[in-house]
This record gives structure tokens, C-alpha cells and sequence, in this order.
């Protein structure tokens, strides 16, 4: 089991009556499973949603069958939470609409295996450099992978909060799927679009340099200093040791459709 340093905050910001994130974290498998879900703000009832995403992801990755791997696991897993998700929407007049982003991330052993859809990001900080491993499923993000806008206009755009992908819309989701060694000293840094939409990058790397409850703290106060209209989230991981070594660091994504 990999020994870590973790620290998680979940804070309603400056405007919102109802906080619509939630953090978690579970054992699982002789390692922990960290999530942040981010209810659709403005939507019926998104902390229903996001809270009924971890439930699901809690309950269905301790039934899930030990001969799975554990990508298959998650997968199969935020299937589910989508589809409960889905059918309480539909059953449910008052939460008609509902919907949620998802990531999640275990780490077992030395190598992490992460599932996300939606806004919600993960980050590794290693050897000073942080690098964002998810891809944003918004429409901002489209526009900007094909060119249409730069990341500058990206950050201030009108439709930059789009999705065009979250758990609760449709009965199948594209779930994308990473795995990737890990070494001590790594920083998991998973958090809600009220967290990177005030700080860019760069000054999310020079916060984690500090202890992962002070880098925690210190992203919760920035982004409501700059105005926390939206609910922000921090979960912070710092990999103090693992079992064995990954000289050979490998890291892929398995896109979902």
C-alpha cells in the first residue's frame, strides 16, 4: 500500500446558496481511491448528483470482482453511477436535469489508475513540473484543440463552463481512463473548476510546494479572493512512499466515446 500525506476541502465559495461539490476518499484494494464530483451549477439539484456519484463509486468498487483490473473496475463503476444517476433524473420531477462531473483516482502499489468525465481536473506535480493529465470535456476545451480560440480567450469565455460530457445526461457516457507509475515525492492534485478557473497553472504548481493541507487551504482562500462565485474543491495526495520503485515511468489515457 502506498503511503501518502492527503488533505481534502470542499467550500461553497462567496455566492452559492448550496454547495454543489463533493470530496471523498476510500480504501480500496491495499491503496485509497480518491473523487471530486462538481454538481452542474444553475441545474436542478446538482449536489444530489455529485453526492450520488461517490455513493455509487463507494458501493459498487467494493462489489466489483477481484479478477478485475482496476481500470475496469472504475469503469464499470462510473457506468453505473451514470445510469442511477440517469433513471433518478427521469424518475424524479424535481431533479429532472441533474447531472455531474466525476474523477477519480487509485492509487495502488505504485501506479495510479484515475477514471474522469467533465471539468473536474487532475494534476501530477513531479520534478517541479505540474502537468494536467485530464482532458476538460467542455466546449471551451473543443474550440481550443482545434484552434478556434487561445487558452487566454479560453479562460474568460462566455461558454467555457459547457459541457459536452458529464454523468446524468445520456444512458451511455465516454468514460476516460488513465494509469500511470508513480514515484515518491508525487503530487495528485485533483480538483473542482471553482479551484482552475482562478488559478491558472503555474500557480497551482508553486502551491503545492507547501504541505498538502496548507495547499489546500491556500487554493480554497485564493479562489474566493478572487470573487468564489462558483463551489471550490482541492484534493491533495503527495506519495510519501510506495512498495516497489517505477524507474520507467509510463502514462496513457483510454478515451471513452
Amino acid at each position: 500500500m502506498p503511503r501518502i500525506e492527503l488533505h481534502q476541502i470542499t467550500d461553497i465559495g462567496c455566492l452559492r446558496e448550496i454547495n454543489e461539490d463533493a470530496v471523498g476518499h476510500w480504501p480500496h484494494d491495499d491503496g485509497i481511491v480518491l473523487a471530486v464530483a462538481d454538481g452542474l451549477g444553475g441545474e436542478e439539484a446538482g449536489e444530489v448528483a455529485s453526492a450520488l456519484a461517490l455513493d455509487v463509486l463507494g458501493r459498487e468498487l467494493d462489489r466489483a470482482p477481484g479478477s478485475w483490473n482496476v481500470a475496469k473496475r472504475l469503469r464499470r463503476t462510473f457506468q453505473q453511477a451514470n445510469l442511477e444517476i440517469y433513471n433518478k433524473a427521469v424518475t424524479v420531477p424535481e431533479l429532472r436535469g441533474m447531472g455531474t462531473t466525476l474523477t477519480a483516482a487509485a492509487l495502488t502499489g505504485c501506479t495510479l489508475v484515475a477514471a474522469h468525465v467533465g471539468d473536474t481536473r487532475i494534476y501530477l506535480k513531479r520534478d517541479g513540473k505540474l502537468t494536467q493529465l485530464s482532458k476538460d470535456h467542455t466546449w471551451v476545451a473543443e474550440q481550443l484543440q482545434y484552434g478556434l480560440i487561445t487558452g487566454e480567450q479560453a479562460r474568460t469565455h462566455a461558454r467555457r463552463h459547457v459541457l459536452t460530457r458529464c454523468l446524468g445526461r445520456e444512458l451511455i457516457v465516454g468514460i476516460d481512463v488513465l494509469t500511470l507509475d508513480l514515484r515518491p515525492g508525487d503530487v495528485i492534485l485533483q480538483c473542482s473548476d471553482g479551484v482552475h478557473g482562478y488559478l491558472r497553472d503555474e500557480e497551482l504548481g508553486k502551491l503545492l510546494e507547501a504541505t498538502p493541507e496548507s495547499a489546500c487551504r491556500e487554493m480554497i482562500q485564493a479562489g474566493r479572493e478572487r470573487g468564489g462565485e462558483d463551489n471550490l474543491s482541492a484534493q491533495i495526495a503527495r506519495v510519501v512512499d510506495c512498495p516497489a520503485p517505477a524507474p520507467t515511468p509510463r502514462a496513457w489515457w483510454r478515451l471513452g466515446r
